[in-house]
């Protein structure tokens, strides 16, 4: 294996951290993962070459923070270091670990996850994931909802916890192929696969017919442009999960319900919101 570099940046708030997450693009990054050191969160970045100061600030450049840490890692060591602050995460009755802990000992009365820290997003440490898993065990019913979509899967954890709690029948897209391929793999580890159809979308191009359960925890930009689509694509009396914007954005919020959807629950956590909505009982 080439030699591993680890640069580690730091002083962010929560937010800022995970939002830096996703603007860390580079052939040569290996994985980008944040976690909290001390008082504030800092981001690690693992690549197969090294990155000076200004690059870094130049990917960043909406960002302040210091550069804590920026140097060869010994080769014997660089994955060990990369998963040891990926922690299991307890959220509701899920609990989600990474492939180092597969062989450990887990809570028997949980819904397990396994979820690697590495090249899409969803792990369950960010308060929008955190919050759409919380809302598809409080809102998912087996039992009415029989067809599921995901929309910006990610790394198919809310595909895969919604497998869990039961659904059968579930479409999830994402137009990132780097995410499917993830997807594809972290579905087959966690023995759904069977369950969950994955496929990588340009746009909108996500309609099978209508859907009883809908979420898609993305950005407020794209959730507004394929608002149009989304909303035709949840069936009547179906229950839509959206998450991906800061609190104080009420844009995706007034978008929605000036579609004809009504507020179900909004959760404010961390700064982030996600909203349940429901669609009336007619043709949308």
């Amino acid at each position: 294996m080439s030699q591993i570099f680890k640069c580690v940046i730091g002083n962010f708030n929560i937010n800022d951290a995970f939002s830096a997450v996703g603007l860390l693009d580079d052939d040569a990054i290996l994985s980008v993962s944040c976690f909290q050191r001390y008082k504030s969160w800092v981001v690690e970045i693992l690549s197969t070459r090294q990155f000076d100061t200004q690059e870094i600030h130049r990917m960043l450049s909406d960002y302040e923070f210091s550069v804590i840490e920026n140097e060869p890692l010994d080769e014997e060591n660089w994955l060990e270091k990369c998963f040891e602050n990926f922690k299991p995460i307890n959220v509701g009755g899920f609990y989600i670990y990474g492939p180092h802990l597969r062989r450990a000992n887990h809570p028997s009365d949980k819904m397990m996850i396994e979820i690697a820290a590495a090249t899409a997003f969803g792990t369950g440490e960010h308060p929008t994931t955190n919050r759409c898993l919380i809302a598809c065990e409080t809102f998912f019913d087996p039992g009415k909802h029989k067809k599921v979509l995901d929309i910006g899967c990610g790394s198919c954890i809310l595909s895969i916890a919604l497998a869990r709690l039961g659904a059968r029948d579930i479409v999830a897209c994402d137009n990132d192929a780097e995410a499917v391929r993830v997807s594809r793999e972290n579905v087959v580890i966690n023995k759904v696969a069977s369950r969950i159809k994955i496929f990588q979308n340009q746009a909108c191009e996500f309609s099978e017919g209508k859907y009883d359960f809908v979420v898609a925890n993305i950005l407020a930009e794209p959730l507004i442009s394929m608002s149009d689509y989304i909303v035709e694509s949840l069936a009547n009396n179906g229950i839509l999960v959206l998450s991906g914007f800061t609190s104080d954005d009420d844009s995706v919020e007034k978008r929605f319900t000036s579609l004809g959807l009504k507020i179900k629950h909004k959760y404010d956590y961390n700064g982030w919101t996600t909203l349940v909505l429901e669609s009336a009982n007619k043709s949308l």
